[in-house]
């Protein structure tokens, strides 16, 4: 099935320049010209076009949903044609290796396109673990996901996570600057390893508690598992993150929250700033 998305021009500029400014790949330039998927204030028109102010381009795309339907609330934080923002509750991972499963957030995304009538392929712009919460982004159209995608792997995308670590700190600010890998013995599990990904976490302790610290993490990298494994290896596991040595007496489940995301939006032409708070239980070890 078709969908169509629109992009009023704000400045003269070659349309094929334009797609490309979106860091769509040159193949995929190529092949929406050839289908006949781009026009121009409704008028098919060849890469040469120049386009004008207030022209609308418009991007046609055949697809559909792509994962199972599954009735569930979702916590939406921000929505406008081209994003959707969640807020991700604990339990739930963003998709199953299968599209035929159920139980992921994938499911509950696919059932709210449905309702409203969206014919769209679930495109989340990054990961996060089952038991992290918080904020995280889906892409509607292929002009905005391949920009996403971009900047997110050149680190230009600001993230802020919100965590509880055991102990307290020397260092109020500090850098991690670690590799890491996957450990080849135990499955789902992440290790420091000189042969790794380089990983890059930034943090600031934001209050000290007896027996644990609230802080902060910038994300400069987005390797699996990077904030808790940077952590552990200090010395200062996450509350409730066993799979890393973290004790769950304060704590029963992982102490970990996408906190805020901060991106330019490239078809409004302003910063998207979106955050949320952490769940009750992590809030209230904050306050207490």
């Amino acid at each position: 099935m078709e969908s169509k998305f629109d992009y009023i021009i704000t400045e003269e500029s070659n349309i094929r320049d334009y797609l490309l400014s979106f860091h769509l790949s040159k193949s995929k330039v190529y092949k929406l010209f050839l289908d006949k998927k781009v026009l121009v204030n409704d008028s098919n028109v060849n890469e040469n076009y120049v386009l004008k102010e207030n022209d609308k381009l418009t991007i046609c795309v055949d697809e559909e949903i792509d994962f199972k339907c599954q009735n569930g609330k979702l916590d939406i934080l921000y929505e406008d044609p081209y994003y959707l923002i969640i807020n991700k509750p604990r339990g739930l991972i963003i998709y199953d290796d299968s599209k035929d499963k159920i139980n992921t957030l994938s499911n509950l995304v696919a059932n709210y396109y449905k309702e409203k009538g969206l014919n769209l392929n679930i495109r989340f712009c990054h990961r996060l673990d089952k038991e992290t919460t918080g904020v995280i982004v889906l892409c509607k159209d292929i002009l905005c996901h391949s920009y996403m995608n971009y900047y997110i792997s050149t680190h230009d995308i600001r993230r802020e996570y919100r965590l509880l670590a055991q102990g307290k700190f020397d260092k109020k600010v500090g850098r991690f600057n670690l590799p890491i890998g996957r450990d080849r013995h135990i499955n789902n599990k992440m290790v420091i390893s000189k042969t790794g990904q380089e990983a890059i976490t930034n943090y600031e302790v934001i209050k000290e508690f007896k027996g644990y610290t609230y802080l902060k993490a910038i994300l400069e990298t987005g390797r699996t598992h990077q904030i808790r494994l940077h952590f552990s290896n200090s010395g200062h596991p996450l509350l409730g993150d066993t799979l890393y040595g973290g004790n769950t007496h304060y704590m029963a489940n992982l102490a970990l929250h996408s906190y805020k995301i901060s991106f330019y939006h490239p078809i409004y032409k302003k910063i998207i700033d979106v955050s949320c708070n952490p769940p009750k239980e992590f809030l209230r070890l904050i306050r207490s």
